[in-house]
């Protein structure tokens, strides 16, 4: 995926090529996920147009193809004109809020803090995962680096007791995931 994101990169430079609205800062044209990829652009035919030559060029040079059944485009903000020509080019189907990714909602709304309490009480984290994490608090907490380790000098369960018991009130990364779950 590395060469579809310098073709993804150099389309960015073209002159008619334009970035969307909340992209334009970071110039962010896509994010990978696995085997999935989303692509932002403005919603205008030209950028449209330039995102599927890009898709082309990426395709006639590694054999590599999308999905046009598994493809869809989310459109906001345009006539209903528009939006069918946007279509047509890419033979992409409609995709509609609510949208759901991995399980999880995909809105245009900064989530709030119900949302995210809803979402990780579904979740546990894998024990390494957690217990890597616990790992570099501690290791922060006593100015541990990769090429230096120092003493704990304190057992990481006395640091995570609550200030009034003695300890730094700091959460436990495995504590913490039992409990949002």
């Amino acid at each position: 995926m590395e060469y579809l994101s310098r073709v993804l990169g150099k389309m960015s430079e073209l002159p008619d090529f334009r970035y969307h609205p909340m992209c334009k800062e970071t110039k962010l044209t896509h994010l990978v996920f696995a085997d999935d990829l989303m692509i932002f652009c403005k919603e205008n035919l030209k950028s449209i147009a330039r995102v599927m030559e890009a898709l082309q060029h990426f395709s006639d040079a590694t054999g590599l193809e999308a999905n046009i059944d598994k493809s869809s485009m989310f459109v906001a903000g345009v006539d209903e004109e528009t939006r069918h020509d946007m279509l047509k080019i890419t033979e992409f189907t409609l995709w509609t809020f609510p949208i759901r990714y991995l399980g999880l909602p995909f809105t245009s709304k900064k989530w709030n803090k119900m949302d995210y309490k809803q979402q990780s009480a579904m979740f546990i984290l894998p024990q390494s995962v957690v217990k890597l994490v616990d790992k570099k608090c501690r290791d922060f907490l006593w100015g541990a680096t990769e090429d230096k380790r120092k003493v704990n000098l304190v057992a990481w369960d006395k640091v995570c007791i609550p200030k009034q018991n003695g300890g730094l009130n700091i959460k436990s990364c495995c504590k913490w995931n039992i409990a949002a779950v």
